[in-house]
């Protein structure tokens, strides 16, 4: 097993960075969890319940092999994150900024309760 010691510190400085993503995408899964609310009115059949739209672009959640995704669609943008911890984790590593508009939508629905 390799000790903290033995790590370079590009190797620290990276496992730094991977915690915070990863408490970030905790705190991120969770509050989704605690605050989505999906309205039967919403839902467009298979898995999809429409967020929000306009006539060009759209944000909706979808179930897809027992997960939840967040799309966004702009324009001939697509943005998909699949709302575990993992997922997210791997979203926020990766730049997808999808993730924003998760987060903004989150926010959107805290302030509404």
């Amino acid at each position: 097993m390799m000790e903290i010691n033995d790590l370079t510190y590009e190797q620290v400085t990276e496992l730094e960075k991977n915690i915070k993503l990863k408490d970030k995408a905790k705190k991120i899964v969770d509050e989704f969890y605690e605050n989505i609310k999906l309205n039967i009115k919403d839902y467009k059949g298979k898995g999809r319940f429409d967020v929000w739209n306009d006539s060009h672009n759209n944000i909706y959640i979808y179930l897809k092999d027992d997960k939840f995704y967040f799309r966004c669609n702009f324009f001939h943008e697509t943005y998909d994150v699949e709302v575990t911890y993992s997922g997210v984790f791997q979203a926020l590593k990766n730049g997808n900024r999808g993730i924003g508009h998760l987060e903004s939508h989150i926010e959107s629905i805290k302030r509404k309760s």
